[in-house]
């Protein structure tokens, strides 16, 4: 029954996906920015018995530091539909630095095929898709999950390159100069990790629906608006 719901939900969030996926490279990627790596992330989130979460997300990470995500994401308690979300920014050196140090000691040209982690509270279900691009045609791709029978325990170099860009992530998305929009919201769980749902105007209002926004690096929380 999990597998149907996860199914059924990406199948509703695919259209959602690509053609803001499209929109925000043809506004963000320029000539400098060759890739370097890609993550497609879909989970379900369980606490207890029950489903609370639901998050399709796909980033795109271009050597020049030029970061793109976009995230499909869904409150499953309390309801409220399905929110998007686009992410556009760039890298900090040291971050890019960080992750390239990772990339080295970790072999990731050597990193392949799929393997088996528990990431998430008992119940939930995921999968995590990474792609690495150097240069010339090398490449190489590895899956994270917890789903169908991966081909072994997932090694600690493949837990580190997913750790190392969710840290760039959370960097660029902490960057005031970054540019998250969103679709309306209605909590927190629509929204990509590292951001909350919240009304932008202070007061909630017709005019000025909740919409998700970087947390106060201090709170947590929504940051204060004028």
């Amino acid at each position: 029954m999990k597998h149907l719901f996860l199914r059924l939900l990406r199948s509703a969030t695919l259209f959602l996906v690509v053609a803001g996926g499209l929109a925000a490279h043809a506004q963000v990627v320029g000539l400098s920015s060759l890739p370097w790596m890609k993550l497609h992330d879909v989970h379900t989130t369980a606490a207890g018995p029950a489903l609370t979460r639901f998050v399709d997300q796909d980033l795109f990470l271009a050597r020049d530091g030029t970061l793109i995500s976009l995230t499909v994401a869904a409150d499953l308690v309390n309801g409220g539909g399905f929110t998007s979300t686009e992410i556009a920014g760039t890298a900090s050196p040291e971050a890019l630095a960080a992750l390239g140090a990772v990339l080295f000691e970790s072999r990731i040209g050597k990193l392949g095929g799929s393997c088996g982690a528990e990431l998430m509270p008992l119940g939930s279900a995921f999968s995590i898709g990474i792609s690495w691009y150097g240069s010339g045609s090398r490449s190489s791709q590895f899956t994270i999950t917890n789903q169908g029978a991966p081909g072994g325990t997932c090694s600690p170099q493949e837990l580190a390159v997913l750790h190392a860009l969710q840290a760039l992530q959370a960097s660029v998305i902490a960057d005031r100069l970054t540019r998250i929009s969103s679709s309306p919201c209605t909590g927190d769980r629509q929204c990509p990790d590292g951001t909350v749902c919240c009304v932008p105007c202070g007061i909630p209002t017709t005019p000025c629906p909740k919409s998700c926004f970087a947390a106060d690096p201090k709170t947590g929380r929504c940051p204060l608006f004028p």
